[in-house]
């Protein structure tokens, strides 16, 4: 059974690793840039994806290697922090020893400040469950907002397993999932524009085939612990706008579509959903033909970015073998930071002659404001 602690630390590791692992997927991208395959979108959404379980996994790892040693709450091994010090000891850098001290012991103080919450702590931690709640019950009206559409249509006929529905009250086709069966809802409208309504049960269909759907109800799972962090924001923005690229690219190359009329077709189904939405309005957990929003400023340009690389023709680049050659190295790389990270071992060498330091330290100002006992004429 899993410890408040290492619940905790788990937590913490998975919000730095997010951070880290930035920078890679960004290198990433820059390497592919330059290799001549920027139209290589499913390499990219492939290496998000599955590095980003590579970062929930290296938090798990790591969580679970601390518990092996409770003492000193981190794994066997050298760590950032037993790197910084001995660079510090061998004059490699300078800093005010104190400060430096603050620096190694933030992650310790911060576990201690949430497991018994009080002064900032209690802030922070309060925050934090605001936050998780209120990203929880909107997904639970999400949820609930699914269903009632769902039970609003009728299904219409079913393709390779996956149901169509009909809908008088929605306005953009999407797919969706439960438990067992997979869906494609779609305006009855659409029944009047037969060219439409073959792109968007296309579309739709594609999508299921390349999980997005079950990525995307992952992701909504996610959101509540992870609302606050910038990094994961800009993951999740990223990937959606991968996705709808891939999408559109394969579907258009497998079926041999006609780019101008399924471009026409994007905009007249935007045209469709530009309605007015109340202010809080939550997000299903569904993958639909287009931005849930035609008239955000980030949704219109991701639909302007979708038909601008259709109409020029990029192709998308199909390489399972290069995915996987730059997944595995992202997953090792992601570990070792992981491993890094766990907290230093208070009773190592090094720490023992920082300790010392600061002790010295502390002991010269401690004799500068203590007034001297000499007598005078003595």
């Amino acid at each position: 059974m899993p410890t408040a602690s290492a619940i905790l630390n788990f937590y913490i590791d998975l919000n730095v690793l997010i951070l880290v692992a930035v920078p890679l997927w960004l290198g990433v991208a820059a390497a592919l840039r330059l290799a001549g395959l920027h139209g290589a979108v499913t390499v990219k959404l492939a290496v998000l994806r599955w590095g980003f379980v590579a970062v929930l996994a290296a938090a798990a790892v790591s969580a679970m290697l601390g518990a092996v040693s409770p003492a000193t709450g981190r794994a066997p091994g050298y760590s950032v922090t037993d790197f910084v010090v001995a660079q510090y000891l061998q004059g490699r850098f300078t800093m005010d020893p104190f400060l430096l001290e603050r620096l190694l012991v933030w992650r310790a103080e911060l576990v201690a400040e949430l497991m018994a919450p009080r002064g900032w702590g209690l802030l922070l931690a309060g925050v934090l469950l605001a936050g998780a709640a209120l990203h929880a019950v909107r997904l639970a009206m999400a949820g609930r907002k699914l269903r009632r559409v769902m039970a609003a249509s009728w299904r219409w006929r079913s393709i390779g397993g996956v149901d169509l529905h009909l809908s008088d009250t929605l306005a953009v086709p999407f797919s969706a999932r439960g438990l067992l069966r997979r869906h494609v809802v779609l305006p009855s409208m659409l029944l009047e524009r037969e060219g439409d309504l073959k792109i968007a049960v296309a579309h739709e269909l594609q999508h299921l085939r390349q999980a997005d759907v079950e990525w995307e109800i992952a992701v909504q799972l996610l959101r509540p612990l992870l609302f606050w962090n910038p990094a994961f924001l800009m993951w999740q923005r990223r990937v959606e706008v991968l996705r709808e690229l891939a999408c559109d690219r394969r579907l258009v190359a497998r079926r041999r579509l006609d780019v101008a009329e399924y471009c026409r077709c994007l905009l007249r189904v935007c045209r469709d959903g530009m309605v007015p939405r109340r202010l809080f309005a939550v997000r299903m957990p569904v993958v639909g033909l287009i931005p849930g929003d035609g008239r955000n400023p980030r949704n219109a340009a991701l639909l302007r970015a979708r038909m601008q690389a259709l109409v020029e023709g990029r192709a998308d680049v199909l390489r399972p073998g290069l995915a996987v050659a730059l997944i595995l190295p992202l997953a090792g790389l992601t570990l070792a930071a992981a491993l890094a990270l766990r907290p230093s071992g208070d009773w190592s060498p090094d720490r023992l002659m920082l300790s010392t330091i600061l002790n010295l330290e502390r002991l010269e100002a401690l004799n500068a404001t203590v007034p001297s006992l000499a007598v005078p004429g003595w």
